[in-house]
């Protein structure tokens, strides 16, 4: 089965917006995520069809770079689509345009399928194998290396998982990380300086009641702020998830 470019249209909302008038890197990962969820529904591997079978998605990596973050009540158009299977994991890139069609953003990410009894990653369907996307190169580089953790902490803060951080897999969503991330920034960071994309990779699952730490490394680089975060169980110091975010 050959699967098309997926298309779908929001309008960024007043309670998508930041102090700084736009929407943040935050909405547009979840945008991303809901368009990958229609796109996969119609393709026959949705959440809802996997979970008949005891599996869900799991995502294990994204990165996003970003041109421009959209004001509020601005019409986005964004494309996704499966760019094949690798190992155990499945990539879909995406892209996000304005109302001109014009770039905004783009990106990649890697999925795993997981089996909820089990809670680890399995095979992937049949039915994944045998999808194969359109001919079209990814919006960005594949940068898919391992990311790093600080080497030091410049900045730290605790957050507790709370029920509404969850997802239908009963651990917390995925963007709840990147938002904890960049939480541990100081407010002249997030007021002063524009995020020009990050990448986050998940190690592990966070469920209800977990005391999670985030610490961050600052390192100014001509102009460019490049942060490595970390987000550790507050209690064992298992990693749960690293992330950089570049600023300018």
């Amino acid at each position: 089965m050959t699967a098309g470019i997926w298309t779908d249209e929001v309008r960024v909302r007043s309670y998508d917006v930041t102090p700084q008038g736009t929407a943040s890197v935050l909405t547009l990962a979840d945008y991303f995520q809901e368009a990958a969820g229609r796109h996969a529904a119609e393709l026959g591997v949705s959440m809802t069809d996997l979970r008949a079978d005891g599996q869900a998605w799991v995502l294990a990596f994204m990165h996003m770079q970003v041109e421009r973050l959209p004001h509020q009540n601005e019409s986005l158009r964004i494309e996704t689509w499966p760019s094949g299977l690798e190992s155990a994991s499945a990539h879909r890139e995406f892209v996000f345009h304005d109302e001109e069609g014009t770039v905004l953003a783009g990106g990649t990410s890697r999925w795993f399928v997981f089996d909820v009894d089990r809670r680890r990653p399995v095979r992937p369907p049949r039915v994944l194998a045998d999808i194969e996307g359109p001919d079209r190169p990814g919006p960005i580089d594949q940068d898919l290396d391992a990311l790093s953790a600080p080497a030091h902490t410049d900045r730290e803060q605790t957050f507790t998982a709370r029920y509404h951080d969850l997802d239908l897999n009963r651990h917390v969503n995925n963007v709840r990380y990147l938002e904890w991330a960049l939480e541990t920034l100081p407010a002249a960071v997030l007021d002063e300086r524009r995020c020009l994309g990050f990448a986050v990779q998940f190690e592990a699952e966070t469920r209800l009641g977990d005391p999670v730490r985030a610490s961050a490394e600052q390192i100014e680089d001509g102009g460019t702020l490049r942060v490595r975060h970390r987000l550790a169980h507050a209690e064992s110091d298992q990693t749960l998830a690293l992330v950089r975010t570049t600023w300018l």
